[in-house]
């Protein structure tokens, strides 16, 4: 995933960079809320050496970007559907009755989709360090590449 911007402040080996939200990014507004809302703003390593009002072009492996989005959405439903299906059916195991299994299977659904979230949130520090989620600055922009 390729995206352009321009570098707003420069924190050591990283860039801020400012970008307009692009078409991948749908209207999902996870990032930003309402759809009037379409610059977003991202950190990058800047091994190009990139300054402070450069526009830069930016990149993120579609396999890691398909990785990050599996963690951030895929490791939730499955807990919740886990859940469901496991407190259902572990209840009927149990000889409960249908809707008391239903009940356990929404209430342990929803609780390991909780579960899931905070697991998620434990472990954001040490996925943001792991350099194959960062994005990197791979050209600086110039007049004639426009």
């Amino acid at each position: 995933m390729r995206e352009i911007g321009k570098v707003v402040k420069i924190e050591g080996n990283q860039a801020i960079i400012s970008f307009t939200r692009g078409t991948a990014c749908g209207e999902c507004g996870k990032c930003q809320v309402g759809k009037d809302r379409l610059e977003m703003v991202m950190t990058a390593d800047n091994d190009v050496g990139a300054q402070v009002g450069d526009e830069v072009e930016i990149e993120l492996e579609n396999m890691n970007f398909m990785t990050a989005v599996t963690i951030a959405y895929g490791f939730p439903l499955l807990a919740l559907a886990a859940g469901i299906f496991g407190g259902y059916y572990g209840s009927l195991a149990l000889g409960l009755k249908d809707n008391t299994a239903q009940a356990i299977g929404v209430a342990l659904g929803l609780a390991a989709l909780a579960v899931s979230y905070v697991i998620i949130k434990f472990k954001d520090e040490s996925i943001k360090k792991m350099k194959k989620f960062k994005p990197v600055i791979i050209g600086i922009r110039t007049k004639d590449s426009i």
